[in-house]
């Protein structure tokens, strides 16, 4: 996570400092080129040492540019078109850097060019490419600094190599680390997103499908021993609904772990609903307080643990009277299922149970942070679940 500092982003006071050092850089880069021998100027030699700072500048600056961490557009496709461009204009940077530096010696900006064109290379490339450029750019500063006449290199100058070298390696591995970081959490994600997608199905198809084998069960059973064929097809008609009811849960249960689920006070009206449509029995729905946008887990949670209720319900308590009631409270969120206790016989696929009950309602809540609590109330049963917010 990047750090703020008096409300500034960590990015732009990176970009302050590093304009700043380019600012001061520049400034000693004009003064020592003045002082240098030939001096720039639009004719003879000084001509040459004009060109040649023209073309430094122009050449490293584009190198940098096309090379960016983040690159934009244009810098886009000049790397998809060729994606050796940065470092083929550094390179050539590097080497009218170094013409500089031989034409007007020591006291120029030749040397300080030719060493911000080495960090960012170096802090680009691999060791493998970096360590043979580093010692060539150094045997050739010392080739063109003994031809020009400074005979050899003071020790301050290898210093500031080996600074150049391990500065620029320390970044490089410090971007290599933040991307590794980057890669690790993105994977991390996409587990979580399909461990989560993964029970969600799981969850469904354990209900729908052991339900719908016992009803194609209990109808073949009357069909091979002559029986009751009205009952045979009313239980295929009951797995045929199941299919239906599973493949519908599963198109919510996505659009809910995509975010593109209604809010959960619409979607709790929704199931009441359906529960009224089929057992004829009412609903309640009740939202308490000033509805907030819950995160896709937590929403999830809520429409499915109020769904497992009332199918407990339709399959315990038939002819039972619901009331879910959703509290927005401060730090958090509770939905409350309560039934007013069965008044019929129960049904035959009470006995094959959901395979996601309320210790998968609990499971659900805990790894989100929420808790569930389930027992009796007077002569029916109450299922409270708490998310934080």
């Amino acid at each position: 996570m990047r750090s703020r500092c008096l409300g500034v982003h960590g990015g732009h006071v990176r970009a302050l400092l590093v304009a700043a050092v380019v600012v001061w850089a520049f400034g000693a880069y004009v003064r020592d080129a003045m002082q240098g021998s030939p001096r720039p100027g639009l004719t003879g030699a000084g001509l040459a040492v004009t060109a040649l700072n023209a073309a430094s500048f122009a050449l490293l600056a584009a190198g940098i540019g096309a090379g960016g961490e983040r690159p934009g557009r244009l810098r886009r496709r000049v790397r998809d078109a060729a994606p050796w461009a940065g470092d083929a204009l550094l390179l050539a940077g590097m080497a009218t850097s170094l013409a500089l530096y031989g034409t007007t010696g020591a006291d120029s900006g030749g040397f300080f060019l030719t060493m911000v064109a080495l960090w960012v290379l170096v802090s680009r490339w691999p060791l493998r490419r970096a360590v043979p450029l580093g010692m060539a750019t150094m045997a050739t500063v010392s080739a063109v600094g003994m031809a020009a006449g400074d005979g050899h290199l003071d020790t301050g100058t290898y210093v500031g190599f080996i600074g150049v070298m391990l500065g620029a390696t320390a970044l490089r591995e410090r971007r290599a680390a933040e991307s590794g970081a980057r890669r690790a959490e993105a994977a991390a994600l996409l587990l979580d997103e399909r461990t989560r997608l993964a029970r969600e199905i799981h969850d469904i198809l354990a209900h729908s499908l052991s339900a719908q084998l016992v009803h194609l069960e209990g109808a073949r059973l009357l069909l091979s021993r002559d029986g009751d064929r009205t009952q045979a097809l009313e239980r295929v008609e009951r797995a045929q609904n199941l299919a239906r009811s599973g493949l519908e849960e599963t198109r919510r249960a996505l659009a809910a772990l995509r975010g593109d689920a209604p809010p959960p006070d619409r979607a709790l009206a929704g199931l009441a609903d359906e529960y009224r449509a089929a057992t004829g029995r009412d609903a309640a729905v009740e939202v308490v307080g000033d509805p907030r946008e819950l995160s896709p887990p937590a929403a999830l949670s809520v429409v499915r643990t109020a769904q497992e209720a009332l199918t407990n319900v339709r399959k315990h308590a038939p002819g039972a009277r619901v009331r879910l009631t959703l509290r927005y409270l401060p730090g958090h969120a509770e939905l409350e299922v309560v039934d007013t206790g069965g008044t019929e016989p129960g049904l035959d696929i009470a006995a094959t149970g959901s395979g996601y009950g309320l210790v998968g309602m609990r499971e659900r809540a805990e790894l989100i942070g929420g808790t569930l609590e389930s027992g009796p109330e007077g002569k029916g049963y109450r299922v409270k679940l708490r998310l934080p917010v």
